[in-house]
């Protein structure tokens, strides 16, 4: 009698056990085959100026963020870069303006914006979705 309520308690325990294996190693499957492939991610960032040109004391953004659309792999998501904390990016306002003529306003477009944070090296970044242009106010 014993020795029927020892094999029940096995036969019970093995598809509990299996299962949970096979959980684990789907979950596992899941997580590796979704972080290797390419993705699309659109993340909401946050302008702060810096570097002000000699003379001028104050900058002003006609928009304070910009949500960036990014193409990269799945794993390189999970790097502090992307974490909602490090989503700041700070405008060197001397090297964005240094080909433009002196004024107190200056308008870029969502491509310019783009071209300048790729050499800053944002590599991934596809495009700036919003604004489609922003103008940047020194006084």
């Amino acid at each position: 009698m014993q020795e029927e309520q020892k094999s029940k308690k096995r036969k019970l325990r093995l598809p509990s056990l299996s299962f949970l294996v096979c959980l684990i190693l789907s979950a596992l499957a899941w997580f590796v085959l979704n972080f290797s492939k390419d993705q699309v991610q659109t993340l909401e960032y946050k302008v702060v100026c810096s570097f002000l040109p000699e003379g001028k004391k104050s900058c002003t953004l006609s928009d304070t963020t910009l949500l960036l659309t990014f193409n990269t792999r799945g794993l390189n998501y999970l790097s502090p870069r992307y974490s909602k904390a490090n989503r700041i990016i700070d405008l060197p306002v001397s090297e964005l303006i240094k080909n433009k003529s002196q004024r107190s306003a200056y308008t870029f477009s969502n491509k310019e914006l783009r071209d300048f944070l790729q050499e800053m090296g944002y590599d991934e970044l596809q495009y700036v979705q919003k604004p489609e242009v922003i103008t940047l106010y020194i006084r």
